[in-house]
């Protein structure tokens, strides 16, 4: 059943202190998050009793309720028309917050203020807090184009494997977001690094511009394209560098006319001269460095990425990963990492089912079974932050079955058509071809029971019924 929207509204307002307490407001995947005025005027308790709110926790100077994938942007909509907010900025931490396991509760994870602003002030959470906010707005395209390709790639090769018309105009649709990619991350990028928005698209334009092929620079033919969105993320933020230094210098009106031009200019020759090589050297090093890893370290390489992802997310530092799965897919036109790192999901689905078959307690089944499907689906937060890291040997169960999974995958060379965005069963509609869909359904089945084994094992404080 959908969320009752206005009864969600009337909850939160009512346990935050009202509307006028509210200072910015925005929305991830899964996440309404906020900040308020006066911290003193919210109840986290009221926050969590909201009827559809499946988890409540606090990071830096935000407050997170967990509502869904379908429910997260729908909500935030509903305020803003009504309210209008402020965004969300990238000082306020929007990356995931991670409380202690050893802190949680069951259904929840429990605030500590001072700690989580400790641990987030690191330069290292800032820079994925950027990375984040420059790919989190390109999944839903991610998702849409990403689905088309594996659609059609399987179609090509049965239904419609002698119509190349309608595989061609399937194509064409699929990889919309990929053509324009470059421009928008640009656009993200110079926005998150302080600069102009639009001249982040213009310096991935100089990037990408098919007239290069046609120019020499000190005897080497120049390169459109070079270095994916790696170079755009370096250009931009010299760029933005640049710009800003630029901004001060410059007084009166001729600031407004000389800052983009000598921006573009300086930058624009600086990042084919300097930044788009070395960007390109580092893409290759990238892809060949990974191939090499899968190939040479085999199940061992992927026991390993397969099982620290899930404290990669915990921790928040998973979207700095976005980045390379694009490189990945640009250098090898596949990604045999992402189905690797989407075992954490399925090694989480299998302790959940133990966590399910081994609980009394009423609360705690229920939260399981109502997360169970999006997990199953490749949303996994409302299983880590309600149910494995809470009770925290579970969370190691699913880790250790991601384990197992990430080695089967790596051992069968699974590889997916698109860099991120769709996980767990669905991705069986984006892999790259045919071998890809049996294995990665080997391994997925593998993380699972593996997980559900590994919890089983390992075993968990029940916690008592008068707490749940």
């Amino acid at each position: 059943m959908p969320a009752d929207l206005k009864t969600m509204y009337e909850g939160i307002l009512a346990a935050c202190g009202g509307a006028d307490n509210i200072v910015t407001l925005g929305c991830c995947m899964t996440r309404l998050r906020f900040t308020v005025k006066d911290e003193a005027l919210v109840s986290p308790d009221a926050l969590r009793q909201v009827k559809d709110v499946a988890g409540y926790f606090y990071s830096g100077s935000q407050h997170q309720l967990i509502v869904g994938p379908s429910t997260a942007g729908k909500l935030a909509a509903y305020f803003n028309e009504r309210h209008g907010f402020a965004p969300l900025t990238v000082s306020e931490g929007f990356v995931p917050p991670r409380a202690a396991a050893a802190e949680a509760g069951v259904g929840e994870v429990k605030e500590n203020k001072a700690a989580v602003r400790k641990k987030y002030a690191s330069r290292l959470s800032r820079a994925c807090a950027v990375i984040g906010n420059i790919f989190m707005p390109l999944i839903p395209a991610y998702i849409g184009c990403g689905l088309l390709l594996g659609i059609t790639n399987i179609l090509s090769k049965t239904l419609l494997a002698q119509d190349p018309n309608t595989t061609a105009l399937l194509g064409v649709f699929g990889n919309a977001i990929f053509f324009y990619l470059n421009a928008i991350v640009g656009y993200n990028a110079n926005k998150e690094f302080g600069g102009t928005p639009a001249l982040g698209a213009a310096f991935a334009g100089i990037l990408n511009m098919p007239a290069l092929a046609n120019i020499t620079l000190f005897g080497a033919s120049l390169v459109p394209g070079k270095g994916g969105v790696i170079a755009v993320l370096l250009v931009c933020w010299a760029g933005s560098w640049l710009e800003k230094r630029l901004r001060a210098w410059f007084k009166g009106s001729s600031e407004m006319f000389l800052t983009p031009t000598l921006t573009i200019f300086i930058v624009g020759f600086a990042s084919l001269v300097l930044i788009q090589p070395l960007a390109g050297w580092l893409s290759e090093q990238l892809a060949v460095q990974t191939q090499n890893a899968l190939k040479h370290g085999g199940i061992v390489a992927g026991a390993l990425l397969g099982g620290t992802f899930l404290p990669l997310v915990m921790m928040g530092i998973h979207q700095s990963l976005v980045p390379i799965h694009q490189q990945l897919v640009d250098a090898l036109g596949n990604n045999p990492l992402f189905p690797i790192l989407c075992m954490a999901g399925a090694g989480q689905v299998g302790a959940s089912l133990a966590v399910l078959w081994k609980t009394k307690n009423t609360k705690l089944k229920t939260i399981v079974k109502n997360a169970l499907p999006v997990g199953l689906l490749g949303i996994g937060e409302p299983l880590i932050y309600g149910v494995t890291l809470p009770l925290f040997k579970p969370f190691i169960g699913a880790c250790l079955g991601a384990a197992v999974g990430g080695a089967v995958i790596a051992f069968f060379q699974v590889s997916s058509a698109i860099p991120f965005g769709v996980s767990g069963v669905v991705l069986f509609l984006a892999l790259s071809n045919l071998h890809s869909v049996i294995f990665y359904g080997v391994g997925f089945l593998t993380a699972v029971i593996c997980g559900f084994l590994f919890t089983w094992k390992l075993g968990f404080e029940d916690p008592a019924e008068e707490n749940a």
